[in-house]
Order: C-alpha cells, then sequence, then structure tokens
C-alpha cells in the first residue's frame, strides 16, 4: 500500500542515536523506509557538552541514510525525565487537572517553574480510586536536547519519552492478552522496567546498564572507559556459572563474569521491582519477559535471566507488524533491530490514539506551537484587512466614477444657467428694490401708529394727581451715536442720516434759544428722547401726593416697551422736582422727565 505520509523520528539516547523515516498508510500501517544508528562517542567519566555531539551525529545520519524530512518526532531517554505514579482523590472530572496540578507541585523534585510536565490518566486497577502518571524534566536539560537536535537543520514537532514511546510499540506489536508482561528495555545509562498488564501499565526506571557494565571492566582491567567499550562489544557476554566452563580468553572469562555481577545486581532491583508490584499495586506476577534496547544484545542475557526469574524470555520484535522498504540493508536492520522500537512507537503517535500519551512541552515548542496556532488568526485579519482596502478602493472607485458623472451634469447646467444669469441678475435687483419699498411702507405704518401709542401709555401709567404740562419731542446726539455702534445699525435713520446734517446743524438753535431742550436738538430727521414738564399735588390745602409716587411712575414706565429706563439710575430720567418743603407756597409741585426711546421715530422716509 502506497504511503500517505511521511514521518521522521528521532530516539535521542546516552550514548547512542536512531534516525528513522516512516511511511503512514491511510489504512494506519507503517512502513520503515530508512533506518540508521550511530553511536555519540561520549565518555560518562567526563563532563562534555553533548550537544555538538548530537548534532554532528544527526546530520551525518541524516545525510548516509538519504532522510529528507526536515520536521520529527523525538524521543528523550527514561534517564533524563522524573516520572511518578500518584492516586488522586476522587473528584469531578472537571476538577482533575487541577487536582494533577498540585500532585506534580507535590511530587516533582524540582520547582515547577524550572519544569517542563504532562500527565495521563491510567485505567483504575482496582475500586474507584483513579490514577494518573506524571512525568516531569528540567526546561534547561529539554532545550539543551532541542536546540542539540535542530542545529542539525530539522525542526522538532513533539517531544515524547523513551519509555512510553517503547510501551506503544510493544502493544502494536505483540499479541494482546490479559497475562502480565515485563519489558526490560536496557540502555547505556539506566533500565526501563515496564509492566504491562491488559490496560494498564506502571514503568520504573533502575540505574543499572551498559555503562555500569563498561565501568566495572575499566575498574578491573584498569582501562579507560572507550577501551573497556570495546572490550565488552568484542568479548563480553553473560557467564553461566555452575557446570558451565569459562572460556579459553582469560580476558573474556573475566569480562564475563564481571557482566554477570553487575546483572546480578539488575536481577536484584528486578525482584524488588515485581514484588512492589505485586504488593503495593496490586498487579499480578510477569508470565512473559521481553528484552529490548541496545544493551540487551549481550550474550547469554536471555538465559541468564530466564534462569533468575524462572520466566520465558524473548527479545522484543518491534518490526513485527511494520512493512519495510526495498531500500533498507536487511543485514544492517537484522543487527540493530533493538533500536527500532521508540523510532515504531513515535510514529503511532501520528496514526491515532496510542496507549500512553505525554507530550513534553520546551518554551521553544510552546512559542513556536502558539506561533502556529495563531497563524490562521493572523492571515485571516490579514485577508480581512486586505478586503477592506480593496472594498474600500472599489466604494472610493465608485464614487470617483459618480462625482466625474455628477460634475458633467452640473457642468452642462451651469453652462445652461449661465446663458439666463443676466436675467437673473435684473430679476434680483428689481425684487432687492421692491422689497426695500416694501420695507418702508412697513416701518412708516408703524412709526405712524407709534405717537398714539405712546401717549396712550403715558395716560394709562400717569397716577392720580399728576399731569403733565409740556410734552417736547427732542434728538440725543448721544444715543443716537450709542445706537449707531449697535451692530446691524447704520448711523443716525435707518437711510444713514443723523439728525442735523451738516447744512441743518448749522442751523440748529444753540444754548439759550430753546432752554427747554437744555442739551438735546430739536429734532429734524429722528425722535429719541421726549422731554416732559408737569405739576403733582404736593400742598396740604389740595391733594397730598408724596414725591415718591414719581419713582412709581418711572417704575411702571420702564415696563412699557416704548422707553428706554435704567431704573437703578431713576435721576437720569426723573430729572428734577421740587417740593412742599422747597416750595411750601406753591399750590402744585413741578416736575421734568426725560424719557428715552428704545425705538427713534423718523421723521423723514
Amino acid at each position: 500500500m502506497a504511503a500517505a505520509q511521511k514521518v521522521v523520528t528521532v530516539d535521542l539516547g546516552a550514548s547512542t542515536l536512531k534516525v528513522g523515516e516512516m511511511g503512514l498508510t491511510k489504512g494506519g500501517g507503517i512502513t520503515l523506509l530508512r533506518f540508521g544508528v550511530a553511536e555519540l562517542g561520549l565518555d560518562p567519566n567526563k563532563e562534555e557538552d553533548r550537544g555538538p555531539f548530537v548534532t554532528a551525529a544527526l546530520a551525518k545520519l541524516f545525510k548516509d541514510q538519504g532522510v529528507r524530512g526536515r520536521e520529527v518526532l523525538l524521543s528523550i531517554s527514561g534517564q533524563s525525565v522524573f516520572m511518578r505514579f500518584v492516586k488522586l482523590p476522587p473528584v469531578a472530572p472537571e476538577q482533575i487537572e487541577q487536582v494533577v496540578a498540585f500532585e506534580a507541585q507535590q511530587n516533582v523534585p524540582f520547582p515547577i517553574n524550572e519544569v517542563t510536565w504532562d500527565y495521563q490518566m491510567m485505567p483504575t486497577r482496582s475500586g474507584n480510586e483513579a490514577e494518573a502518571v506524571i512525568v516531569a524534566i528540567k526546561k534547561d536539560v529539554l532545550e539543551a536536547d532541542i536546540r542539540a537536535v535542530e542545529n542539525a537543520g530539522v525542526r522538532i514537532r513533539q517531544v515524547d519519552v523513551a519509555p512510553f514511546a517503547l510501551l506503544n510499540a510493544f502493544r502494536y506489536s505483540e499479541p494482546q492478552n490479559d497475562e502480565c508482561a515485563l519489558i526490560i528495555d536496557m540502555g547505556a545509562r539506566s533500565t526501563n522496567l515496564v509492566f504491562v498488564e491488559k490496560s494498564s501499565f506502571w514503568i520504573r526506571n533502575v540505574p543499572i546498564a551498559g555503562n555500569q557494565i563498561s565501568q566495572s571492566i575499566g575498574n578491573e582491567l584498569q582501562e579507560p572507559f572507550v577501551a573497556s567499550e570495546t572490550l565488552k562489544k568484542g568479548k563480553g557476554f553473560v557467564s553461566l556459572g555452575g557446570v558451565y566452563a569459562d572460556p579459553e580468553d582469560a580476558d573474556a572469562a573475566r569480562i564475563s563474569k564481571l557482566i554477570r555481577s553487575t546483572m546480578t545486581k539488575l536481577h536484584n532491583d528486578i525482584n524488588r521491582s515485581i514484588a512492589y508490584y505485586r504488593t503495593t499495586l496490586n498487579g499480578t506476577p510477569p508470565k512473559r519477559v521481553f528484552l529490548a534496547g541496545g544493551s540487551s544484545q549481550l550474550p547469554y542475557l536471555d538465559l541468564f535471566i530466564a534462569d533468575k526469574l524462572g520466566l520465558p524470555v524473548a527479545f522484543f520484535n518491534p518490526l513485527r507488524n511494520v512493512a519495510l522498504g526495498a531500500g533498507l540493508s536487511s543485514p544492517y536492520l537484522q543487527q540493530n533491530y533493538c533500536y527500532t522500537a521508540e523510532l515504531v512507537g513515535l510514529a503511532l503517535r501520528q496514526t491515532g490514539s496510542c496507549p500512553a500519551e505525554v507530550n513534553l512541552e520546551a518554551p521553544t515548542l510552546a512559542a513556536r506551537a502558539d506561533k502556529k496556532r495563531k497563524q490562521p488568526y493572523f492571515f485571516a485579519a490579514l485577508l480581512a484587512w486586505i478586503l477592506i482596502f480593496v472594498c474600500l478602493a472599489l466604494y472610493y472607485y465608485q464614487q470617483t466614477v459618480l462625482a466625474r458623472r455628477t460634475a458633467q451634469q452640473l457642468t452642462t447646467q451651469t453652462a445652461g444657467l449661465q446663458k439666463v444669469a443676466p436675467d437673473i441678475v435684473k430679476l434680483s435687483r428689481q425684487a432687492d428694490a421692491l422689497q426695500q419699498t416694501v420695507d418702508l411702507a412697513v416701518r412708516l405704518g408703524q412709526e405712524r401708529n407709534a405717537w398714539p401709542s405712546i401717549l396712550a401709555a403715558l395716560n394709562d401709567k400717569i397716577p392720580q394727581g399728576v399731569w403733565i404740562t409740556q410734552l417736547v419731542p427732542a434728538f440725543d446726539p448721544l444715543a443716537a451715536s450709542a445706537s449707531a455702534a449697535r451692530p446691524g445699525r447704520a448711523p443716525g435713520g435707518p437711510n444713514g442720516r443723523r439728525n442735523g446734517g451738516p447744512e441743518e446743524r448749522a442751523a440748529a438753535p444753540r444754548n439759550g434759544v430753546n432752554s427747554l431742550l437744555g442739551n438735546y436738538q430739536p429734532p429734524t430727521d429722528q425722535i429719541n428722547v421726549l422731554v416732559i414738564n408737569g405739576l403733582y399735588h404736593s400742598n396740604d390745602k389740595t391733594e397730598k401726593i408724596d414725591s415718591a409716587r414719581l419713582g412709581d411712575f418711572v417704575q411702571s414706565l420702564s415696563d412699557l416697551p416704548y422707553f428706554d429706563i435704567d431704573t437703578r439710575k431713576e435721576s437720569e430720567t426723573l430729572t428734577s422736582f421740587t417740593t412742599s418743603e422747597t416750595d411750601p407756597a406753591s399750590f402744585a409741585q413741578k416736575f421734568s422727565m426725560h424719557l428715552k426711546l428704545k425705538e427713534p421715530i423718523e421723521l423723514r422716509p
């Protein structure tokens, strides 16, 4: 079946780097297209930055094996992570994440803000008690591994842990039954013990593996680590002991016994783990044992484990249900198939749901994933802005076309109106002249009625016992100047003439000619003040009227619309009066008033 999708998987171990290119078929099948293993060449006794070694080894593997994918799935060794199975109190499903976060803070031996962690809920073993597995790794350790891998020119899509990838590969490759199986995954620095029972699992990491064997050989033979590693791979095997004869090679015999001693320590840890799994976790004892990992290839290791545990032991074959590409080297694959389990488990994460799923999202990957999640919104916003500008451009284009069309129509109409413009100007002037005539006629009618209205108002407001002896119209130049300063009024009358033009002012009476007017002038064009003289009773022989009645008379006149009277300055209106105290012999007392008009009366049109 043709591959519908390709994924590249990378398993970063303590001493080896494995790369696989997988084809995922539409039916969920997997095809191994390319595969390679490389030693990192690190000495565990030296403090070395393994980043450059990882980058160089990965770049060489990609080149030698012809791997073309640039986006990879990465698994890191179980020895690098902290893993803890915790029991949870009975809570509502929506509160589980909050409870697990609390448990992570309590169980992870580092400040929670310094680690990247994830969890997975476990199937219930017994009763209703929920259980979760928490996986955590320090951010700086994870970031260093990610940086080393991506420096080879690839981008990491997802980070998994090797024990979980191994479990997923086991579930995919081995027939499922209810018996408990134990996977012994021996790497360089540590051994992962994976208990698989029904739909549940339990994992423990033991710090005994290939490097400890090489270290014991080096200590015994006084050899450096690299030489000890070479001796282990060239002459090493697990001594069966008992009646079995030693090999003729003395070094091989010594090495085999050293390896058996180390494997005996591992066997003790395996027994303790089985006991814990049975008693504390209520699991059943394993019925089958599978060996996996690079260090599991030691000769006679399977016989040693079978003898010690009394169980059938087999080498785990991760490629049982995996199709092999035509370009693979069969001898190379046969020699290194033990390194493919994690690669297959990583690829299975892309085919659907897996028994074990965690994702260690480092800050770098989280920021990249967040940016990727936001990209659709960014492009949608960008597209929206583009559409807005396109719509605005179309709108303004339509408005421009409409404006040009309207301007053309107005130009045509303007050309037609320009022909009749002289007639319109002539008619407008005629209309203005007629309006002025009408305004003049209306004003003359109003001024004709002004005198009867003023005299009637005076007669209505004059108090009992007061009478007017003289009423003389006059013109006050000062009041005319103030009126001319108001907005909208021309100096003088409505036609802009002042009372008494140059010729008339020359003929105006001077002081002494008409003493009654005082500082006022006889009106010629306009009347804006009335000079009133009168008498009022203020004698005991007649009706006694107080002079205050004259003030009331002024106050009542101020309420009329004809007179401009400031009641706060009564003396400007009631200019003089006599009283019985000043002139006790008079039958009546005199008073004078100057009433300024709010609207002057025009004497000429």
